[in-house]
């Protein structure tokens, strides 16, 4: 061999001479693995003992002998595979030059004498339960972080601190807390942090185990490799499910807070961190809380457009300017349970999945309307015309639904309409608080059960709370969650569940003045604020959902007035007995129904419990004709003065179904030919079929 494809620069003298041994014994062939081997047996035998002492050198050197006879031996490996391996094997071991000790480990591991993770080591734990974002920084896999340059500054000072550098970020999910760690990795990678947290590796924990042997790695590797930790699940890593888990999860901060490994956490609401603080206050008030502010809209289109340039480079997708603009605004007025940039980016990510569905390089404008319908359930895929359009036609279905209680359809539609496109000044609150007044059985429920229905476009969009359930003190504790350690803790918060994943929804709170003044108070905050925090910490926004409740309370009872039909000021002078005046207050719309006369009742029996009944004989070819007495007769045995038409539907079908129960199997024998023909009728006082 030449000495001219000998990397003599890479290699220490005693290897140089290792690999012209290996040419001898070659004898004019390339050399392989076999010569390199028999060489180091001749030339580096003490080397051989020391690296394997279980290994007989004599042996070995007879079997390679015999192999070198055998044109086919799986020992023949390459020269120029062992010396490059045995090179990464120096690098890895940070020696400048590679000498015999490599040499010799690289055929060991191509002859599978070691395995190869025991001269390439994965890396360290952290590493591999964790993202080291600085080394991400570095390699430009980090997308560019937009107006967070205070956040960024006061977080690197929190973690310069020399006893506390813990932090805390407070902000719903979504509004960027994340960037704002990047942002620090970024600053890191580019040689512009201060001097403490220059070179530092700053690692995110997207996930955390509850395994001491596990934790304790975890804590020596942090210290050891200088690195900064994000605790990315802080809330949940906080609100531990058993008190052991808790001790364990508290003595894992205490080991790292004894290390003086700087930390950053994140939480939702300082409400919450407070309430965990009072578990643990000598640890948790080490920490400083930087609250983290929602992007405006400008800030978030910068941040679209960064996306849009990656859009065009790896999915060939354009999002022009006006596109992006209407993205922002989209989201800005029909998306209230996120923040910005969250509601944003995630509009822009489902329409680019749209687009590429059906194969469009540029996503035009009429792609975000028919997007965010489809996301949001509201009417809105063809723009804003669509949704007045929606509007006009809510009315007269609610009306189709409910009959009788015009006045208060009227009503509901009326405000409803300026709440669902945001033309009130706190678009923050709910889509609407409605109090349903009217004695029972009129159609409050079923009224909103339409809304949900046609609106948010499934009546499963609705929610009913019996607040009967809630009237005593501690029943708040069903509403926002039961706090760690007390019974229930596993179980959640329906209601707070339900709005979380159906943030466009109709929440039914029935019988209101029911339920203890505690509760009042809980939705009173969620009328006023448009959100509310549970035990846990979580935020949940009720934004994007509508609120009605029910009440069955009199004006006539509670103060005094006789009138046939009271005013709206009775009703709010009756709802000021129950409820304090700033709850009244926050109600947009009283919506009064009224007692069904007996007109209504005869048009609700005939015009849609009896029309479906027939529609679904007339299906199996029977057709059934019902005589107004007997309409009478069902509109005298469902309707009270008391009830309402609550039991209405019941005693329609009930009756119904018991009359033609007899006959239907005839009924269906003769199905196939010509429609079978009944009439219902009333004799001797009950329904008979003629």
């Amino acid at each position: 061999m030449e000495r001219q494809f000998l990397p003599d620069d890479k290699l220490t003298e005693a290897a140089q001479h290792l690999v012209e041994e290996a040419v001898v014994l070659a004898g004019g062939n390339p050399p392989d693995a076999r010569h390199l081997l028999l060489a180091l047996m001749r030339t580096a035998a003490p080397l051989m003992r020391a690296t394997f002492p279980n290994l007989n050198l004599d042996a070995l050197e007879k079997a390679i002998e015999e192999e070198l006879k055998n044109p086919e031996s799986k020992l023949a490996l390459p020269y120029e595979g062992v010396i490059d391996l045995a090179m990464r094997i120096a690098e890895r071991e940070q020696h400048p030059q590679t000498d015999l000790i490599h040499i010799l480990k690289s055929i060991a591991v191509l002859l599978g004498w070691i395995p190869r993770e025991a001269v390439f080591p994965g890396p360290p734990l952290i590493y591999q339960i964790g993202l080291n974002l600085t080394e991400q920084a570095r390699q430009g896999g980090l997308p560019r972080v937009v107006g967070r340059e205070q956040e960024i500054n006061l977080l690197m000072e929190v973690l310069c601190r020399p006893i506390n550098p813990y932090a805390v970020l407070i902000g719903m999910e979504g509004v960027g807390r994340r960037a704002v760690v990047q942002g620090v990795a970024q600053r890191i990678a580019d040689g512009d942090a201060p001097e403490p947290l220059r070179n530092r590796p700053l690692v995110m924990l997207p996930q955390l185990f509850d395994h001491p042997e596990l934790m304790g790695k975890l804590i020596e590797e942090a210290a050891q490799q200088n690195a900064i930790l994000y605790l990315e699940p802080f809330e949940m890593f906080l609100s531990a499910p058993a008190p052991p888990i808790e001790a364990l999860r508290m003595e894992f901060l205490s080991a790292l807070i004894a290390r003086r490994v700087p930390i950053i956490g994140a939480v939702s609401s300082l409400q919450g961190l407070r309430r965990h603080i009072s578990r643990a206050p000598d640890l948790l008030k080490r920490f400083q809380p930087l609250e983290i502010r929602p992007m405006n809209a400008d800030e978030t289109l910068v941040v679209l457009q960064q996306l849009a340039g990656l859009f065009r480079e790896q999915q060939n997708l354009e999002f022009p300017d006006a596109t992006l603009r209407l993205i922002v605004e989209v989201a800005g007025e029909h998306i209230q349970h996120r923040p910005f940039p969250d509601k944003a980016i995630l509009l822009m990510d489902h329409i680019a999945g749209r687009a590429r569905a059906h194969g469009l390089q540029n996503v035009a404008p009429r792609l975000v309307w028919e997007t965010a319908g489809v996301v949001t359930g509201l009417p809105i895929g063809k723009g804003e015309v669509s949704m007045l359009e929606s509007l006009r036609e809510l009315e007269s279905f609610l009306k189709s639904r409910v009959m009788g209680q015009d006045d208060a359809i009227e009503t509901l539609v009326r405000v409803f309409s300026l709440k669902i496109r945001r033309l009130d000044i706190r678009p923050e609150r709910p889509n609407g608080v409605f109090l349903f007044a009217g004695p029972t059985g009129v159609g409050k429920t079923e009224t909103a059960r339409a809304l949900a229905e046609f609106f948010f476009g499934s009546r499963d969009k609705m929610l009913r709370l019996d607040m009967n359930q809630f009237y005593e003190a501690h029943t708040v504790a069903r509403l926002l969650g039961a706090e760690f350690g007390y019974v229930g803790f596993e179980m959640g918060a329906p209601l707070l569940d339900f709005v979380a994943e159906n943030p466009f929804c109709v929440v039914l709170l029935d019988e209101m003045e029911k339920a203890h003044r505690e509760v009042h108070k809980v939705f009173l905050q969620i009328f006023d604020d448009g959100y509310i925090i549970d035990a846990q910490g979580r935020r949940v926004s009720f934004a994007d959902s509508v609120i009605i409740m029910t009440s069955n309370l009199q004006p006539e009872k509670a103060v005094g007035f006789l009138r046939e039909r009271p005013t709206l000021e009775d009703w709010r002078k009756a709802f000021a007995e129950f409820f304090a005046p700033e709850f009244v207050n926050r109600v947009d719309a009283i919506c009064v129904f009224q007692p069904l006369s007996r007109e209504t009742v005869r048009q609700i029996v005939r015009d849609r419990l009896l029309r479906q009944i027939l529609e679904v004989y007339r299906k199996r070819n029977i057709e059934l004709k019902v005589s107004d007495e007997a309409i009478e007769w069902l509109v005298e045995r469902g309707f009270s003065e008391h009830y309402g038409a609550r039991e209405l539907e019941r005693v329609v079908e009930r009756s119904m179904l018991l009359l033609l129960a007899p006959h239907v199997p005839a009924m269906i024998d003769a199905v196939g030919g010509a429609p079978q023909q009944f009439e219902v009728v009333v004799q001797e006082n009950q329904l008979a079929l003629r």
